[in-house]
């Protein structure tokens, strides 16, 4: 089972746990972190290859964090759950790696997209760690 790291503030409770729902739903493992300290654990403990963060993330801006992230895990793939980006922050998270922007969990539609986006980074990690010649021999049979 994939265990993604889910270093997101939640506005409420009920959020918090729709949003575990939808991890849950999505066939991986949720691993809550509040802390920089706590997510760079996770990271090198139990080689997690999937993280869900917000904008902010302890008191700072998540794209200060993104390299860092990707420092400790090459392969992560990093969703980032923002309603109210900017332009110019979307494209520096881009540009600093994350997999997939989606919007916070708010109703029935989003929570189907963030579900769809979870089994999407696990089908791309599942064939990342695939040996080499698996990945190669279809390009092989044409």
């Amino acid at each position: 089972m994939f265990s993604v790291i889910t270093a997101y503030n939640a506005a409420t409770p009920e959020a918090k746990k729709q949003l575990e729902q939808v991890i849950i739903s999505a066939g991986c493992d949720p691993v809550n972190v509040t802390t920089l300290s706590e997510a760079v654990e996770v990271l090198r403990e139990k080689q997690a290859t999937l993280l869900i963060v917000g904008q902010k993330f302890e008191h700072g801006s998540v794209l200060d964090l993104i390299p860092i992230f990707k420092h400790l895990q090459r392969d992560l793939k990093i969703i980032l759950l923002a309603d109210s980006a900017s332009e110019g922050f979307l494209r520096q998270a881009r540009s600093a790696g994350i997999f997939y922007h989606a919007l916070e969990p708010n109703d029935a539609e989003d929570c189907k997209e963030l579900q769809l986006v979870l089994e999407c980074a696990k089908e791309a990690i599942a064939k990342k760690r695939a040996p080499f010649w698996q990945r190669l021999s279809p390009a092989l049979r044409a």
